[in-house]
């Protein structure tokens, strides 16, 4: 018996808008820009800014191997369903990101909690 499985590829992106940068207290807002999520699926942190005080949006991808092998718009809804986006959002809300280290740190975290996020459903798909 041969049991296949496939891994995709798939990059989730974020961007970073600074509001209010009045004296040195700047508010950044994070925000999920890939995947485009459907309306009424998106998470509750997709906060946006707007306005002439708005500055300039910082992005952030981040590659995912991902083993459900699954069609973009199914991995998608997984990635809300999970929760997994809105934990990233909390995750990044909490960074500053200030050189290539912390990056690639954000970026392993992130990848981290996706990969946490599969394993929990696969697990749960076995289970049922």
């Amino acid at each position: 018996m041969t049991v296949g499985f496939g891994v995709c590829e798939y990059t989730l992106v974020f961007r970073r808008r600074l509001d209010g940068a009045t004296d040195q207290h700047v508010r950044s807002v994070w925000e999920v820009v890939r995947p485009q999520l459907l309306a009424g699926e998106r998470p509750a942190a997709r906060a946006r800014t707007a306005g002439p005080d708005a500055g300039m949006a910082q992005m952030l991808a981040v590659p995912i191997c991902s083993a459900l092998a699954l069609e973009g718009v199914a991995y998608e809804r997984f990635l809300v369903r999970s929760g997994v986006l809105d934990d990233v959002l909390r995750l990044l809300a909490g960074m500053t990101l200030p050189g290539p280290l912390s990056l690639e740190t954000a970026r392993k975290q992130i990848q981290s909690l996706v990969m946490a996020a599969e394993v929990r459903h696969i697990v749960d798909r076995m289970s049922a």
